[in-house]
């Protein structure tokens, strides 16, 4: 008999994941500013994933304990 994880869970497992991704989506704007021709688009990235994960967390906290 398997049980599902519950939606928390879930949430959480995105979490990380977000978390990762974000994290190299900072390093690699940083490295693109610090570059001879900064561009935009990984700073744009950057924005998407923090706004992705700000939601996230913000289902997370809802879904409660």
């Amino acid at each position: 008999m398997s049980r599902r994880p519950s939606r928390r869970q879930r949430l959480e497992l995105l979490l990380g994941f977000l978390t990762m991704v974000t994290l190299l989506a900072l390093v690699g704007a940083v490295a693109e500013l610090l570059s001879a021709s900064p561009g935009v688009v990984p700073s744009l990235v950057l924005l998407g994933c923090v706004a992705a994960w700000g939601l996230t967390f913000r289902a997370w906290r809802r879904a409660g304990s």
